[in-house]
């Protein structure tokens, strides 16, 4: 049989090379870039810098751009990184309008060392950086202002802006590590309209899908610190989704530190809300509800510090509200507010505004400790609305741990003449020299430690004892500073409360609870 003559493999490649050229080499011996289908991902780097220049390529620090005009112009893909240079400083508006995909997202971000970049706002427009229209998008690692140039005139400004035009499903926007400062817009006309992080759909049919807030410093908003909507009704079908906002501090803003509309399925934790109401530039400032709330659908609230909340309403309002929570009129769903730490709220520890509305399922405040809420106004610690044609409002108040030097008032607003029905107070510690609980022909009051009392009178099962705690009282600020308010080993509060089903698992410090066994009375389960 005759044999063909083969060429060595490698000898034939290199035949084809001189013949065809090195692209043909490269093709036949490489992996293909993507598999057929596959969506081509870019990974390109843009480079930022006040010494740049914008006729240059931008993708190299030696080669970056120069102005956030040049930045604004440009559509980015799905993999982009845009950076901005540590130490450098831009004024105007940054505009981010590109979207990333669930598995090459798109970051704006920062390179070099030193100080964060910094956007800072012109008044020319309502924000320093605009994000908007944008999908699996992340903003990290800036320092963003909007000062006012002149006082007056009244206008709305915010730090960063995150927003939507048209309708449809916005996934994957996440905003962290940025310090966001000295937002100086005036809320008397806009409250709603203006934030240090504002948060807003502005189409009917437009909503953010897993959208985290998380590690941003905020100081002196004169409006709010971080808001999500903006007050106005909507299709709860259209509300954002799955939102977080986490380990953010919260400083010095005129108004809340945190609020929320608009929003399912919320989680907001591990934040410090600090100093609301604090921040008003001179001017008269309307209702602070509270340093951390919303109307949110099925929203949790927990392991939060909210401190200092100040009380600067105007008559007629001077004597309302600026408490750490609420929860408020048109609240669908529940809300759970547990393991926070508030304290020193000039206005309270909680307000309930009396009817959340025809969607609110329940509410939920457990395993929380209050020290010295409500000194700023009639030592009220609670400030009750009256509930429309005796509605049943259920709020189950349990486990939690009051403490005040002077006073703890569940107070009445309406002077003591309102009904309440739904509202239960169980296996809590109050702990004060005086106390005054209104509307107990209609609150629940049951099985909690008064200490030194007097309990209310229709809690039959209350108990007047000293609970032992360790060191009440000694909160600081931080939400670690209150081991004080665990309890002795021989406390009296040990196994008195009345068993609750799904009672959340666990203590404010958390430890595991008995499914089967009595609790104790307060925010702080026996142990160590």
């Amino acid at each position: 049989m005759k044999r063909t003559k083969k060429i060595p493999f490698l000898l034939g490649v290199l035949f084809l090379q001189a013949i065809l050229g090195t692209s043909c080499y490269k093709g036949m011996m490489d992996p293909p870039f993507h598999a057929a289908g596959a969506t081509v991902v870019s990974t390109t780097k843009y480079y930022i810098d006040n010494n740049g220049s914008d006729t240059s390529d931008g993708k190299s620090p030696a080669t970056a751009w120069k102005t956030l005009s040049k930045v604004n112009a440009v559509t980015f893909q799905p993999g982009d990184s845009i950076l901005f240079k540590r130490g450098g400083s831009w004024t105007g508006t940054l505009i981010i309008k590109s979207s990333g995909t669930s598995d090459a997202r798109i970051t704006f971000g920062a390179y070099g060392s030193g100080d964060k970049p910094q956007i800072i706002g012109n008044n020319a427009t309502l924000s320093a950086v605009l994000i908007q229209d944008a999908k699996y998008l992340t903003f990290e690692n800036f320092d963003v202002s909007h000062p006012r140039a002149v006082r007056p005139p009244d206008i709305s400004l915010c730090g960063i802006y995150v927003a939507l035009a048209t309708n449809g499903v916005y996934p994957g926007i996440t905003v962290k590590n940025n310090n966001i400062h000295d937002v100086e817009g005036m809320p008397i006309t806009n409250r709603h309209l203006q934030a240090g992080i504002f948060v807003r759909s502005n189409a009917t049919q437009a909503y953010f899908d897993s959208l985290l807030i998380e590690g941003n410093n905020l100081d002196r908003c004169s409006s709010r610190g971080i808001m999500m909507g903006d007050g106005s009704n909507k299709d709860t079908a259209f509300y954002n989704n799955h939102v977080v906002i986490r380990q953010n501090v919260v400083n010095n803003t005129a108004l809340e530190g945190i609020i929320i509309y608009t929003a399912k399925n919320v989680l907001i934790e591990k934040n410090r809300v600090l100093n609301a109401g604090a921040y008003t530039l001179g001017v008269n400032m309307n209702i602070v509800l509270a340093g951390l709330w919303g109307r949110g659908k099925d929203m949790t609230i927990q392991y939060n510090e909210v401190a200092y909340t100040r009380l600067t309403n105007p008559v007629p309002y001077a004597s309302m509200d600026s408490e750490a929570f609420d929860i408020d009129l048109s609240t669908p769903g529940y809300t759970i507010i547990q393991y926070n730490y508030s304290h020193d709220n000039e206005g309270g520890f909680f307000l309930h505004m009396g009817d959340p509305g025809p969607d609110f399922t329940y509410g939920i405040v457990r395993y929380n400790i209050s020290q010295n809420d409500g000194n700023g106004f009639q030592n009220r610690v609670f400030e009750l609305h009256e509930h429309p044609n005796g509605k049943v409002v259920p709020i189950y108040i349990y486990n939690n741990t009051f403490y005040n030097d002077q006073k703890i008032g569940v107070l009445d607003r309406a002077g003591g003449t309102g009904v309440h029905p739904g509202l239960e107070f169980r296996n809590n510690i109050f702990y004060s020299a005086a106390m005054q609980f209104d509307d107990q022909a209609n609150i629940v009051y049951d099985h909690n430690l008064y200490y030194p009392g007097p309990q209310a009178a229709s809690d039959n099962n209350g108990l007047i004892s000293n609970p032992l705690l360790a060191a009440p009282g000694t909160g600081g600020s931080g939400i670690n500073t209150v081991d004080g308010y665990k309890i002795a080993a021989t406390s009296p509060a040990i196994g008195a409360g009345l068993l609750i089903s799904n009672n959340g698992g666990k203590d404010f410090f958390g430890r595991l609870l008995s499914a089967t066994l009595n609790p104790t009375i307060g925010a702080a389960e026996k142990g160590n």
